[in-house]
């Protein structure tokens, strides 16, 4: 059986286009003899449309467009996602119902089912409610259905009966999620195999974060231990970038086929693009896995949040600094649209060193953008004159700090409107987690591509950038060497708003801390404290970072502790107010990890911990 996987990436609320996507697809395959072809979940019209999935105009609109489909479904059986609607059963929010569907047409006909109900037709069983996912806010799953339309909860797990050339083909259709039904009480891939389908077809918008696929494999491992085997599973994801407003999520594709063992045998590119793919299911075809997915992933983001939101009419603006975040952000700006169509700041001050402003002026060269050289010296002056007329208190440093930061952030908004063109934002995820960023000044920007990869992670990815293009891009100087038992830096990471500043942070232990805290589904701080308590923690990555920063001593180990978790609390009023997010992580700030700003009292648990700690520093 030929089996075309049409890997797409799917516009959110753009379905005309969508669908012309799949019109072409189908012609392709068509002319290349494929039996059956299978796209995304959602597909015609985006999974992340937010509240627009409350518009009963738009639903019906999409809905209209499976007719386009289901006409064009001659010769060749045809899979796809879209919102439906049961006629005569309101939703939650007392409007039509909507539920996420697959559909199923061949030969311009609704394809019949085992049981004989609702052919054609598939809702989505298993409605994920966590990290950025709100799908019971939208939909209705099958098994809420079941029991508006007083069916069993199995109702719509019958396979379809695909009949071509001769040959009956039993289907079982699952959408994303219903894979994942570890954490579920009902499972649609255990009541496929007990029908003795012969395939199983998930068709998925399944976000990319690091390490994703990893996830995936192990569900349909765990599916083959559970029933000793599976049957061959074909899996379509769509690829693009979608956003809910916060998060800007990238889907990277990887569709793929899997044999009766879990085993991959057939691959689409997992590098965020397009494919039309026409396999032999029983035939291997792997393609070759991205070695960088992270700046793949990144580059995705930029360019399709480019295309998709602003039509890539403008070009963009990013205030050079010299330093590792704007360098790396710099990089991935040109490599994703372009050295014409960016413009690089460099705005100094009297505590900007040479090697900044040369690392800037490097950079620039490198990439080959244009980079345009100010002073801002006079206008701190000038503003922290202006603020004495208001006020007779003296202004501290710490204000002229972040007086710097906002000028720098008013002179980017200044000049994004001057050279028609959008601001950057350069902040990163353990900045974005202590605060340490100023409100107005560089909190600023349409778009943060890096909030949500630490400095850590950073420091490979420039790597990475700089072997991509075969030559030093982001200059050496700004990255550490890191020995087994001391980090080397030629110019530690600084802000540069004072004389001889450096950032605060603990650099590999906060990046690690700040990741426990924010990853799905959560770390909670007492089992750290309970493995320092043990030793366990000497045992974790985390450990010799523990020994390097000298934390093993009791009372330093929680005088840090108290000021990250204070630092974190203190900084979730600049968070919510700051630019969207590109999700890369298990645990984004926005939609991805949800915060509410209050002050929260420190658990028993907590508090008993904390004294046993810190009776061993008086011993």
């Amino acid at each position: 059986m030929k089996i075309a996987l049409g890997q797409i990436n799917v516009l959110a609320g753009q379905p005309s286009k969508n669908v012309n996507k799949m019109l072409e697809m189908i012609d392709q395959a068509k002319k290349e003899k494929a039996d059956l072809i299978v796209f995304p979940e959602m597909a015609v019209s985006g999974y992340m449309l937010s509240d627009k999935w409350m518009d009963p105009a738009f639903c019906e609109t999409l809905i209209s467009y499976n007719e386009i489909l289901k006409n064009a479904s001659e010769g060749i059986g045809i899979i796809w996602g879209n919102v439906g609607t049961f006629e005569n059963i309101k939703g939650r929010d007392g409007r039509k119902s909507r539920c996420n569907c697959a559909y199923f047409a061949f030969d311009k006909q609704w394809v019949k089912k085992e049981n004989q109900k609702y052919p054609g037709l598939y809702v989505k069983y298993l409605n994920p409610d966590y990290r950025v996912f709100d799908d019971s806010r939208y939909f209705y799953s099958a098994l809420e259905l079941s029991r508006r339309l007083h069916e069993n909860e199995d109702f719509l797990t019958s396979c379809f009966l695909f009949e071509k050339d001769g040959q009956t083909v039993r289907i079982g259709l699952e959408i994303c999620e219903d894979l994942w039904s570890n954490d579920y009480n009902f499972d649609p891939t255990k009541h496929y195999l007990n029908q003795k389908a012969d395939m199983i077809v998930n068709i998925s918008s399944s976000p990319w974060t690091m390490n994703k696929e990893i996830g995936r494999e192990k569900q349909i491992m765990r599916h083959v231990k559970n029933n000793g085997a599976i049957v061959p599973l074909i899996y379509v994801n769509a690829c693009g970038m979608q956003n809910n407003g916060k998060s800007v999520c990238i889907f990277d594709g990887d569709s793929s086929v899997y044999d009766e063992k879990g085993e991959r045998k057939i691959s689409c590119n997992d590098a965020f693009q397009e494919e039309c793919k026409i396999v032999d299911i029983h035939e291997s075809s792997l393609a070759e896995k991205c070695e960088t997915k992270l700046l793949k992933a990144l580059l995705c983001a930029i360019s399709e949040f480019d295309k998709q939101v602003f039509q890539s009419r403008f070009k963009w603006i990013i205030g050079l600094s010299g330093g590792l975040d704007s360098s790396v952000n710099a990089a991935l700006l040109t490599m994703a649209l372009g050295k014409e169509r960016i413009i690089g700041l460099n705005m100094a001050t009297r505590y900007n060193s040479s090697t900044t402003i040369d690392n800037a002026h490097q950079l620039a060269e490198a990439l080959g953008i244009e980079c345009r050289d100010g002073i801002i010296q006079r206008l701190v002056e000038e503003q922290i004159t202006c603020l004495k007329q208001y006020t007779e208190k003296e202004i501290s440093e710490f204000a002229i700090e972040n007086i710097q930061a906002r000028i720098r952030g008013s002179i980017l908004s200044g000049i994004s409107q001057v050279e028609n063109a959008v601001v950057i934002n350069n902040g990163n995820k353990v900045e974005a987690a202590f605060g340490y960023a100023t409100l107005y000044g560089d909190t600023i920007g349409c778009l943060a591509p890096l909030q949500d990869v630490t400095k850590v992670v950073l420091f490979d990815l420039a790597r990475s950038i700089n072997e991509v293009n075969g030559k030093e891009i982001i200059p050496q100087n700004l990255l550490p060497n890191v020995k087994e038992n001391d980090i080397e830096w030629i110019m530690p990471p600084s802000a540069e708003l004072k004389n001889n500043q450096l950032d605060p942070m603990k650099w590999f232990y906060h990046d690690e801390l700040v990741r426990m805290l924010t990853e799905y589904p959560g770390y909670e701080i007492e089992k750290l404290m309970e493995d320092y308590l043990s030793g366990e923690i000497y045992n974790q990555p985390i450990g010799r970072w523990i020994k390097w920063y000298h934390l093993d001593e009791p009372q330093a180990f929680i005088d840090d502790l108290e000021w990250v978790l204070s630092k974190f609390e203190q900084g979730v009023f600049k968070r919510i107010q700051s630019a969207p997010i590109v999700m890369v992580s298990r645990g984004a700030f926005g939609n991805d990890f949800r915060e509410n700003q209050c002050c929260y009292e420190k658990t028993n648990l907590y508090l008993k911990l904390k004294d046993e700690i810190l009776s061993h520093a008086h011993k």
